[in-house]
Parts: C-alpha cells; structure tokens; sequence
C-alpha cells in the first residue's frame, strides 16, 4: 500500500528522509502511519541501479501547508469563510536497510529520490527492513516482544552469547518499569529458542521480597486473565512470539538460614535449600577480604596488612591433612575473633610478627565482629555439611538464590562468592566455558556503584570485560543506568529501558536513544520497552505479555503446573 512519497520539501539523505501522506485536495490522508511503522522506498540511479531503503517511522507531524497563518486567520479557514488552506502530514524515517539489486553485498549510501513512492512494509517485509530474516535464516533469532503493528521483533544471539559481543541491562523507574517481569521473560525465550541447540545455565539473586522463589508456579492473575480479552491478546503475543507461556522448570531456590542454631531456610518456601560456607570453602575462595571496606583498607596499610596476615596462616593452616582437628582454624567468625584476640594462639604471635599494633588487632576484631551481626554468621558456618553447597553447574539448571534476608554488605558477600566460584570453574575447565552461564541480579547498582570502589565492584567489572570470552553472561538491572559503574553498563551489547524520568534520560547513558525515543521513554506503560542492539539500525520499542510465572509471594495461589487454555485463542 502506498501511504506517500519522499518529499523534497526536506532535506533527505541515506540514512533519514521524509513522508509527505498521500491526501485528496483538500482531504485528510488516507492512512496516517503509526511510529514504530516500517515503510520502503524502491527508486533508481542509472548508475546505481534499482535499490530499496527501508526505514522506520521515528515521527509524524502536521501542520498547515506552506505558511503560518495568525489565530484568527486559523479560525476563519477552520470555519470555511476565508481561503483555502492545505493540511499537510509529515512523517519522518529513519533507514534501517538498503537493498540494491547491483550491489547485493555493498549497497550504496544514497538518498532517496523525491517524489518516489512510500510503501507500508507488511508481513515478511517488516521482517526484512529490520533485518529479522538474515538471523531467523541462521537460527540467531531471539524473541524479545511485539512491535506496535503486531509483528514479532527479535535481536541477535551473536551479541548476548559471546560471538559478537555479550551482557545485557534493564534500567527504568521501580514499580512502572516491568523490569523483573522482562528479565524473566527474556529467560523464558532463551530458555525456548536456545532447547534442543545449547543447555544454558541461570543462577537469578532474589534481591527483594520473595518474588522469584516461586517460579515454578502458576501466576494467579495470569490464569485469571485466560478467559479476558486482555487474557487471549497475552496468549496471540506468546504464540506469536514462539514462546511456552508456562513456569520455569528444572529450578532449584537457595535460602539463608534461619538463625546462627538452625540449619532450616529463613524463606517462605520450605523446599529450599539452605547455603553457607565452612572455613575453608570461606578463605579458599577468598571470601574474607569481601567483608571490610575497601576505601578503609586503601587508607589504612596496618589493617591491609592485618588481614592478608590472617588470610595467608588460616591458607597455611587448610592445605595440612588433619586441618579439620585444628584448633588454630577458626570455625566461623566469632571463632576467629578468639584465635585474635588469644595471646596464646599462633595467629597472634604471626600478627605481632608482622609489626602490626596492637589497635590494628583491635580494630581488624571488631570489623569482624560488626559484620558477624551484620549476616556473616549465617554465612560463615562451622558445619562441614556437603549438603551447604550451591548447585549451580548442571546444565539447563535454573538457581535461585535468595539474598533478600540479608544486609547489603552479606548480599555483596554471597554474589562475590557465587561469581568467583563461576570465573574458577570456568578457567579450570575448558570443556565448561561452551556452556553459557546467565547472571540475573536485580539492584545492579549496589553491588556494582559508579561512585565507589569495592571488591564486589571490581569482580563485576572483570566479569564484564571478561566474561563475554568465558561464556559468562551478565544480566542487570537497575533503576538508573547512570549509578552503575560506566565500564560495566557501557559493556552491555543488549541495553534495554523501561519507563524513566525525564532527568535520567538526559544522561549520556541514554545517548543511543533518539530524541523521539527519550520522550517516549518518559510515557512508557507496564510491558512496554525500548530494545538496543547493534544488530539494530536504531533502537525498537517492543511490548511483552504478562508473565506466566509468579513474581510476588501475593501472586501465589495455583497449584496447577499446566495452563488449560494454552494457546486457545
């Protein structure tokens, strides 16, 4: 369908051009397009030969024709009692493929001709001015929503696996931004497209409530919805996009302790498993260093050198064979505490040693003893129990660990520890790093802040910039892009934004977007977002049905594992 024609009343290039809608003297247009639209425009050079350029609609504008006319001239022509005067409608393009029949591998870069004919891209077309078809042809396709006309969109896998790139981050305002309910959606599509091909692995932080210790549950207004309208436009969405509108399966959930005598999981569900660390799991893995303050550490060299000192005797202490029976190995923190302050013991003789005063010693104590209340005690636990182990290598396992019930300082403690044994494992075995690894923690910007230094920080800083070549991937979100640290969310190849305040916006970490884009950010609703990709020619605002799985403890409430209305629509 022909919705216009290239109009030279603007200036045009290869890479944006202008629509002036088609319209009757005096008639509004016949069809007015929607943003978000994909149109084409076959012209031809003689020396170029025939050539198509697809673009996307960006903007649409009208206005009178030809001048500005003052108030009450507007209101005459309105009331029909003065000249005539032309309604004009404008749309603006913006080109996201080129196509020449001489020049198949190098299309050239040139405008189009004014005056050439507009078509509304339909159907496979769409697919091809975005560049969907050369991915689906290669079986790189990732379905991550639904264009505004209804057709699905995708994104590359190359930029989220490694080959071209990887990492992606959420960022948009808590409560309007939907930005649990995508990263879990975009799961659930790689977890559909990737089946049969590569086993991913998921290990997902539960940073806040218990909202994803139930994924292997029904959704109890996803399910009340199935017999709605809205219902039936979620299930076209899913079935549209490919995607099983059903539960996570093969899931296994991690909880704290309940308390510093109990091995039960402090979580509303009781199936969970519960985690910590022993002595030597905690100083193998280099665990203890997480616990202090790093700008503390960098001013004072005394407590630096205090707790390497300890570090090295209890590494010492592990590698002998009857370490378990060791008096000199803590048992856990408060254990470690005593071997301290003990003048008796060995560790304090190598403290004294070593040069360092007595009120280091006292302060290193009670640095320990603060983050011994703060959470490390149910962290750092003397039962040898192989059962305390977080299980995350099986391959196309999803790992829930819950950090909700802990203090920022122990959270940063737990995710540290996770990463590292994941960084390990992955440059101990060669066969492993085929296996992509998938992070999903929401708060980004806590564990990985752009105005402070921290051990946590600096392990998510090596996993982004080295975790794309280990197959580590790392998927963020945060309310403000801006708050996380530049090198980590400038690695993201996949950036995805949700609803977000106008002040935000204005910040270079939203510089990809358009400036249309900004302002349509700043409206987004529930289930609406803006995806960038270099795969992309510009960003692409897409929407995702409601997710299937139950993301609030509130949520909860169906006991069926199947959905009886699957793709009954």
């Amino acid at each position: 369908m022909i919705i216009g024609y290239v109009t030279g009343s603007e200036r045009t290039s290869p890479y944006e051009f202008y629509i002036r809608m088609n319209s009757k003297l005096g008639k509004l247009p016949d069809y007015v397009p929607r943003i978000g639209e994909i149109v084409k425009v076959p012209f031809e050079y003689k020396n170029q030969g025939k050539i198509v350029i697809y673009g996307v609609i960006t903007e649409v504008t009208s206005s009178w024709d030809g001048y500005q006319m003052p108030g009450f001239e507007e209101r005459l022509v309105i009331e029909k009692k003065a000249k005539m005067a032309l309604r004009t409608f404008t749309a603006k393009a913006i080109t996201t493929r080129v196509i020449s029949e001489k020049n198949k591998f190098n299309p050239p870069d040139v405008p189009p001709i004014p005056g050439s004919a507009v078509y509304l891209a339909e159907d496979e077309e769409i697919a091809t001015g975005l560049s969907f078809d050369e991915i689906m042809e290669k079986e790189r396709a990732l379905p991550v929503g639904i264009l505004d006309n209804g057709y699905p969109a995708y994104i590359d896998l190359d930029y989220i696996l490694g080959e071209n790139g990887a990492h992606i981050n959420i960022s948009g305002q808590s409560g309007v931004a939907s930005k649990t309910s995508y990263m879990t959606f975009l799961m659930r599509s790689l977890i559909d497209t990737l089946k049969g091909k590569v086993d991913p692995i998921f290990i997902v932080f539960n940073v806040k409530g218990q909202s994803l210790m139930f994924l292997d549950e029904v959704s109890r207004k996803w399910k009340n919805s199935l017999k709605t309208a809205q219902g039936k436009r979620w299930l076209e969405m899913y079935k549209a996009l490919g995607i099983d509108p059903k539960p996570f399966e093969n899931i296994e959930f991690y909880a704290v302790r309940e308390n510093t005598i109990s091995t039960k999981p402090n979580s509303l569900r009781s199936s969970a498993k519960t985690y910590w660390w022993n002595t030597k799991e905690f100083f193998e893995n280099d665990l203890f260093e997480l616990i202090f303050d790093p700008d503390e550490l960098s001013r004072n060299s005394n407590l630096m050198l205090a707790v390497v000192t300890v570090e090295e005797f209890i590494l010492e202490r592990l590698e002998r064979k009857n370490w378990k029976s060791d008096k000199e190995v803590p048992k856990d923190s408060n254990d470690l505490v005593q071997l301290i302050a003990s003048k008796e013991s060995k560790l304090n003789e190598r403290l004294q040693s070593e040069g360092i005063h007595k009120s280091t010693v006292k302060l290193l104590q009670r640095r320990i003893q603060l983050a011994s209340k703060s959470g490390l005690e149910l962290l750092w636990h003397r039962d040898d129990n192989s059962n305390n182990k977080i299980n995350w290598k099986e391959k196309g396992r999803i790992t829930v660990v819950d950090i909700s019930r802990l203090r920022t300082k122990m959270q940063a403690v737990v995710v540290g520890a996770i990463l590292k044994d994941i960084i390990k494992a992955k440059e101990k075995n060669a066969s492993f790093i085929d296996i992509p690894v998938f992070i999903l923690i929401d708060e980004l910007n806590k564990y990985s802040p752009r105005s402070e230094k921290s051990e946590i920080a600096s392990i998510f800083r090596d996993v982004s910039e080295r975790g794309r070549s280990f197959g580590i991937i790392l998927m963020g979100a945060e309310q403000t892009a801006s708050e996380v640290d530049y090198r980590v969310v400038t690695q993201a190849s996949t950036t995805i934004v949700g609803r977000q305040k106008w002040v935000e916006l204005q910040k270079s970490e939203y510089g990809h977007l358009l400036p249309e884009q900004k302002r349509k950010a700043a409206t987004l609703g529930k289930g609406e977002m803006i995806v960038d990709q270099p795969f992309l020619r510009i960003p692409i605002k897409i929407s995702f049905p409601f997710p299937a799985w139950v993301l609030s403890e509130k949520d909860r409430g169906s006991n069926d594992k199947e959905i009886e209305m699957l793709y009954e629509v």
